[in-house]
């Protein structure tokens, strides 16, 4: 009984949270929220039809890839698993020019061990223990900034900065889902100036 008494209460809330005006005015970002809580990170624990997806994870890719072209990527993970591809805007590589149905690349995927990790993780600790990273941009490699979606508001991780260990749940998990979004197609290459 008490559960679902919970599970109400959390749907009211969600209900309620999504009636209002998010004041942006901006279409295209006024979706993705700056704070998501826990139990809206793993909706897993509601039933899909009461549920709205919510932000979990924004990867950005910068540098090597922009070498031709517009070729480096930012992918919206969402809580239900969704994602969309997007190109990254050099000038605001966290950018999301629009809604997961308005990337060039769109899929579904299971976030179940990413939602908990990003829940389990003490970022203030994580950024004390990371080693540094490195500048693989400055040899035209790629760089990433990953921005996760947690109950504190966003927390923001650069490859520059520290090292993203995939032998920690965190890392390892975000590399599995990377890792099937890639499997799904890469964006199509353009050229500098097309």
């Amino acid at each position: 009984m008490k559960k679902t008494t919970v599970l109400v209460l959390m749907t009211l809330a969600l209900v309620a949270a999504s009636c209002g005006d998010d004041g942006g005015g901006d279409e295209h970002l006024g979706a993705v929220p700056t704070t998501v809580t826990a139990d809206e990170a793993t909706t897993s624990t509601l039933a899909p039809a009461l549920a709205e997806p919510v932000p979990l994870v924004i990867v950005a890719e910068i540098g090597g890839c922009f070498m031709m072209g517009p070729n480096c990527t930012t992918t919206l993970v969402m809580s239900d698993g969704s994602f969309g591809v997007f190109r990254t805007d050099p000038a605001d590589v966290l950018a999301v020019p629009g809604n997961v149905a308005d990337a060039e690349i769109v899929g579904q995927t299971d976030v179940a061990g990413l939602a908990t990790a990003i829940a389990a993780t003490d970022f203030g600790e994580l950024k004390n223990t990371l080693g540094a990273g490195t500048c693989e941009a400055c040899v035209d490699g790629i760089d990433t900034t990953v921005r996760f979606f947690t109950g504190d508001g966003p927390i923001e991780l650069d490859s520059v900065e520290f090292e993203f260990d995939t032998a920690l749940a965190l890392f390892e998990h975000m590399e599995d889902v990377q890792s099937a979004i890639r499997g799904g197609g890469d964006l199509e290459l353009k050229q500098r100036g097309e």
